[in-house]
């Protein structure tokens, strides 16, 4: 402690305000300190007292309350999951370098058009997959998993055939199709009810099925969800407020863009799906495979899909308020894809979750 001098003292005001200039230099290193303060109420220096400095106190614990985006995708060269993430929705990351995070067990399934939600069913809070199996089978693949990392089956079994749900093959007398394209799912809580819904060709054209389970092991009959009149694919459902709004792609040659149909209700008794609006600007033509996901911290909707003729990645569109089929598309160029992204899913999860993936797959 360096007591003030007499001079000093001289000019003080004791209750008054005082401003003090301090000039130091060291005695070695040649660096000058300058500092300044203010101060009302001078004490003698024989009546101050030292103390030890307050211990160091901890860094506030950083609550794994923070959210980012996941996205779970599979390539055109690489038919698996692959993960990527972004904070904002438009700047991704690829996890694991950008190689496969799952393969449904088996190389050879073709796992394509993932869908990745997750779910509080019967009070327990999992993470519900399902995704196509190639371009000609009759059936789809639904998996379970708690961590993002690891997956089972409904039946906690952990081989290809556990997953795989078979829909098209006629069984139960359903109906019969070649192919169950692009599957995805709505959980309706009011009923503890999953619709998981697809297309698949019948009668030359693809038409939207659907199916409801409670168990992810046994299914109603698969019967027609949505028929627009012409060929349609890769359904994803927004419910918004009282709406429902069905995002498809028109198939027809010549369209080959993005529409939407809207009714109050996911169950097909009682109001079906509606409308063929055109939600995109006409040079978005040859795009498929629309994802919706809700804009964090902000009310909002960015929609993505996929410019499938030459695989140039995805592009997206915002919107306010989805009643008003209002989107603005966002400029390709503050987006940073996720490498070689084909149709997929956004999910919300924690910064914590993302960063127990990172850590797997470091």
């Amino acid at each position: 402690m360096q007591p003030i001098n007499q001079a000093a003292l001289d000019a003080l005001q004791p209750q008054g305000d005082n401003v003090i200039a301090i000039h130091a230099h060291q005695n070695t290193g040649g660096q000058y300190i300058d500092a300044g303060l203010r101060y009302t109420r001078y004490t003698p220096v024989e009546d101050c007292t030292l103390s030890d400095l307050p211990a160091r106190q901890p860094l506030p614990e950083v609550k794994a309350t923070d959210s980012v985006y996941l996205m779970s995708y599979f390539k055109a060269g690489a038919q698996l999951l692959f993960y990527a993430y972004s904070r904002d929705g438009k700047q991704w990351t690829d996890i694991n370098g950008s190689r496969p995070v799952f393969d449904a067990y088996d190389e050879q399934v073709w796992l394509r058009d993932p869908y990745l939600r997750r779910v509080t069913h019967n009070g327990k809070t999992r993470y519900h997959l399902v995704h196509t199996w190639g371009w000609d089978h009759p059936a789809l693949f639904h998996w379970e998993s708690d961590d993002l990392i690891h997956w089972t089956a409904a039946n906690g079994g952990t081989h290809t055939d556990d997953g795989k749900i078979r829909l098209m093959d006629g069984h139960d007398g359903g109906p019969v199709s070649p192919n169950a394209w692009a599957p995805e799912f709505t959980y309706d809580p009011a009923d503890s009810l999953f619709y998981l819904y697809w297309s698949s060709s019948i009668g030359g054209r693809q038409i939207h099925h659907y199916c409801t389970t409670k168990d992810w092991l046994t299914f109603s009959t698969p019967a027609v969800y949505f028929d627009p009149g012409f060929t349609a694919i890769d359904m994803t459902i927004l419910h918004d407020g009282d709406t429902y709004y069905a995002y498809y792609k028109d198939e027809r040659n010549g369209e080959k863009t993005i529409r939407c149909a809207t009714s109050k209700s996911l169950d097909p008794k009682v109001q079906r799906f509606e409308g063929s609006t055109p939600l995109l600007p006409s040079k978005y033509i040859e795009v498929e495979g629309p994802e919706v996901f809700q804009a964090m911290g902000d009310k909002g909707w960015f929609l993505y899909f996929d410019k499938f003729n030459g695989d140039k990645g995805v592009s997206y569109s915002r919107c306010r308020d989805p009643s008003q089929n209002k989107w603005y598309p966002v400029p390709d160029g503050e987006i940073r894809n996720s490498t070689d992204v084909k149709h997929g899913s956004v999910e919300i999860i924690l910064l914590d979750e993302l960063n127990k993936i990172l850590s797997y797959y470091k």
